[in-house]
């Protein structure tokens, strides 16, 4: 019998499991719906590999409760989301390579990315504990931290990591100066989830 850890994890399932993570992230419910859109595929493919994963191991579904990842599962999403922003910061760090860039890439290069070469990649960017965005390598969510909206007007609060990791957006931040560690004060924030209005730095 194969243990959990030699098994092979395809290509295309690594991707499932990301953007089952990045649903969860959102406080959203993965379904096969949300993760079609995620993916940018036809639904029906997305139930066929669902159904593979779940033979694997990998997950459960319920058309009522959605996709849960199993113990297995967890562990190899969160092994790649680590090998993902390892290879962002060396994309960033180490080649001067643009943030928002960086993160397509990676989603190459964390494929590929072995126990050896990872431990090598770890020592050389000095131990890194988060991506370039702000997001921990360890997986775990950043503690006590809260979305902007969540500022009151006049209050001020630190940035701590971009979740979105989208080239668009992350271009349109910088273009902000709305980067992990900068200082924003909240002036005011229109109703029915409207526009913000920050100072930056």
């Amino acid at each position: 019998m194969v243990g959990e850890a030699h098994r092979e994890v395809s290509v295309q399932a690594e991707e499932y499991l990301e953007a089952i993570c990045r649903i969860a992230e959102r406080g959203e419910t993965a379904t096969p719906t949300e993760l079609a859109r995620e993916l940018a595929v036809a639904p029906p493919s997305v139930l066929g590999m669902l159904k593979r994963m779940e033979e694997q191991g990998l997950l459960s579904y319920a058309r009522q409760t959605g996709v849960m990842l199993s113990a297995y599962g967890h562990a190899c999403a969160e092994r790649l989301r680590r090998r993902h922003r390892l290879a962002e910061r060396l994309l960033t760090d180490l080649l001067g390579m643009p943030w928002a860039r960086a993160h397509d890439v990676a989603c190459r290069f964390e494929h590929v990315i072995d126990d050896e070469v990872e431990s090598y990649l770890d020592a050389a960017l000095h131990y890194p504990t988060t991506c370039p965005h702000g997001n921990p390598l360890d997986g775990r969510a950043a503690g006590g931290g809260s979305a902007l909206p969540a500022l009151a007007p006049g209050q001020t609060g630190v940035v701590r990591c971009i979740v979105d990791e989208s080239a668009p957006l992350l271009d349109y931040l910088l273009t902000l100066g709305l980067c992990p560690g900068a200082r924003v004060r909240l002036q005011s924030m229109a109703p029915f989830g409207g526009p913000l209005l920050l100072d930056i730095a």
